[in-house]
């Protein structure tokens, strides 16, 4: 890459771990520089945070609309080639939608939008927009899992009979948003995260990686989305059971009140012909397993980012970061290239349109306590 894309940012201001993440992931290799941003919605917290980064201050500004619309003006040598969207979700949608009118790529964060409504809106705006769009379903950076999807594409693994996610977290398993706790206030308040908490957290991340790697779509569900923490407003438990296209049968289980669990998430999919089982405790290593017991282990590459990486995410491997950058090197490699060739990295608009569905689907399922179509 021979041009060094400039960044902006709204949101991931201070205590905001997520817009740390983007930023260091995003500029890691030099193939990006952080130019701007709108980190807060209060212009004290969001200068707070520019200075700490070492912006110049007249590229650090108190709202969103004030970031795009005075960054558009600038010369096209100097402005935000790009913004990255790492607000809470009820401000996805607007926020994109306004940069992307404006002409300028965007990379957001997940779940796509407010609810599955806005999400569709949301996919007219990018189809019309001449940037490019790209969401962060960061798991799909990890080298092994691309590895799984060519596995279970070649046949190695049979006819898929069974697919199974689960994701358990326990940072949620106490009433922690009654203490003040940034990051729990807005992610179990309805107003800020939608319908869906728990479900829309972590739950889209499981379903995206489902369907990603297994290349098998959902074609009906029964869930279970709960509330078992008292007091909660939202939902902080999940189960699902699925039935894919092909027949095959599924379960998806999220969940954020695993007392204990820091970032369990694990993969399994089983074929005719073996299985194979992936766990984010261990990333860089996918088993395969055979009807004889045998098992074949397939070891990645030693990365180094992670050893070099500013940030600590707790519950994650070293290998997260270098699954970030990598989402971040497909989505310069599509601007760089005017390319929009998906790739197993590349989550886009149909995937976040997809992951609102499967929330809106599973929601409807628990409360009519049916099976339903997607």
């Amino acid at each position: 890459m021979s041009k060094l894309l400039k960044m902006g940012m709204i949101g991931g201001g201070p205590g905001a771990m997520i817009g740390d993440i983007h930023r260091i992931t995003a500029t890691a290799s030099g193939n990006a520089q952080l130019v701007c941003g709108a980190f807060s919605s209060s212009r004290e917290k969001s200068l707070e945070k520019g200075k700490s980064l070492g912006l110049d201050e007249k590229r650090i500004y108190g709202s969103y609309k004030e970031m795009i619309e005075t960054e558009a003006q600038l010369d096209a040598n100097e402005r935000m080639d790009f913004v990255a969207v790492v607000t809470p979700n009820h401000l996805h949608f607007e926020t994109a939608k306004l940069a992307l009118e404006a002409g300028f790529h965007v990379i957001c964060d997940k779940p796509l939008a407010f609810d599955y409504a806005e999400a569709q809106e949301f996919q007219k705006v990018v189809e019309k927009a001449k940037g490019h769009f790209a969401m962060t379903y960061t798991y799909r950076g990890y080298p092994l899992l691309e590895k799984a999807k060519d596995i279970i594409d070649s046949g190695h693994l049979g006819e898929i009979r069974k697919v199974k996610v689960d994701y358990s977290q326990g940072w949620l398993s106490q009433l922690i948003e009654e203490e003040g706790h940034k990051q729990a206030s807005w992610r179990t308040n309805p107003e800020k995260s939608g319908k869906g908490g728990t479900i829309a957290d972590i739950g889209t991340h499981a379903f995206n990686l489902l369907e990603s790697v297994s290349g098998l779509k959902v074609k009906s569900l029964m869930a279970d989305v709960s509330i078992l923490v008292k007091g909660r407003k939202i939902d902080d438990d999940t189960n699902v059971l699925m039935e894919m296209e092909n027949g095959a049968k599924g379960y998806l289980s999220a969940s954020q009140i695993c007392t204990g669990e820091d970032q369990d998430l694990s993969l399994h999919i089983y074929g005719s012909k073996a299985g194979l089982i992936w766990n984010h405790n261990q990333p860089n290593l996918l088993t395969i397993k055979y009807p004889d017991f045998k098992e074949e282990v397939i070891k990645g590459l030693d990365l180094e980012i992670g050893e070099r990486s500013e940030v600590t995410i707790p519950g994650h491997s070293p290998y997260f970061t270098e699954a970030f950058q990598r989402i971040y090197e497909g989505f310069f490699e599509t601007i760089l290239n005017n390319n929009s060739k998906k790739g197993f990295m590349k989550a886009g608009i149909e995937d976040g349109v997809r992951g609102m569905l499967f929330i809106e689907k599973a929601i409807q399922s628990s409360e009519e306590r049916k099976w339903v179509n997607l």
